[in-house]
């Protein structure tokens, strides 16, 4: 997927969240780039709050990690069972 909005700025991570809910009808419970928790269901609201709101790369870049043109995602479903060894296909995503 193009993690870009119509105005040309890269997405939010509540903006891929809803574009997983959009396209797929998937409820995301946990959003993770490598190691990196993008999203967790099960944070305290104001976490939650301040991670939806950032972009993809902002998220990543207080890794410390180098930041690439595109993503690999992971994510679990409400409906799926997080310890199982079945997920999703990874969600790649490119940024402007």
């Amino acid at each position: 997927m193009q993690a870009v909005r119509a105005d040309g700025q890269e997405m939010t991570v509540q903006e891929v969240l809803d574009w997983l809910q959009r396209t797929y009808g998937w409820t995301v419970s946990v959003l993770l780039c490598g190691y990196t928790m993008l999203y967790n269901s099960e944070d305290d609201e104001e976490t939650q709050a301040q991670l939806l709101s950032q972009k993809l790369s902002e998220t990543l870049g207080h890794t410390g990690e180098p930041l690439r043109q595109a993503l690999e995602l992971s994510y679990v479903c409400e409906e799926e069972d997080a310890e199982a060894e079945e997920t999703g296909p990874p969600l790649i995503c490119y940024l402007p």
